[in-house]
């Protein structure tokens, strides 16, 4: 018996060695793997790096900043339209359009130049005193009524 127990004790204290062994190894695998895991995470960070870097050059930096520009010259453009519609009122603005005979000016020019040089406008246009006679005969009537 007793070498029976002497051997069981050699195999428990075998066991015991080989387990303490294979629980480092275990760990050590663990290890192994969180570092593995650590370095392909890197790896694929610095490619997505890279990829950012070589996709970006300078042309396309430049052209960002030339539609940032733009955009902001467009705002100011609208707020300067803004507050010259705010400042001013319909009424004046109307009075300002109205004002400006520049249009009737060039259309009388352009008619007188296609009018023979013996006709002007003026004959053209039938005697004013039978017109004037007529609206005094229709403002007679709708007093009447």
């Amino acid at each position: 018996m007793k070498s029976s127990l002497d051997q069981q004790t050699a195999q428990v204290e075998s066991l015991k060695r080989n387990l303490i062994q294979l629980e480092s190894k275990i760990s050590e695998a663990k290890t192994k793997k969180e570092m593995l895991k650590a370095r392909i995470t890197t790896a694929k960070a610095q490619e997505q790096l890279q990829g950012m870097v070589s996709g970006m050059n300078s042309s396309s930096a430049m052209s960002a900043f030339e539609r940032m520009e733009e955009k902001v010259m467009i705002q100011e453009a609208r707020a300067q339209s803004m507050g010259e519609l705010a400042s001013s009122d319909l009424e004046s603005q109307f009075a300002q359009l109205t004002s400006g005979s520049d249009v009737d000016d060039e259309l009388a020019a352009m008619k007188a130049q296609l009018l023979p040089p013996a006709q002007t406008p003026q004959q053209s246009l039938p005697p004013a005193a039978p017109v004037d006679s007529e609206l005094e005969a229709l403002r007679k009537q709708l007093d009447q009524l």
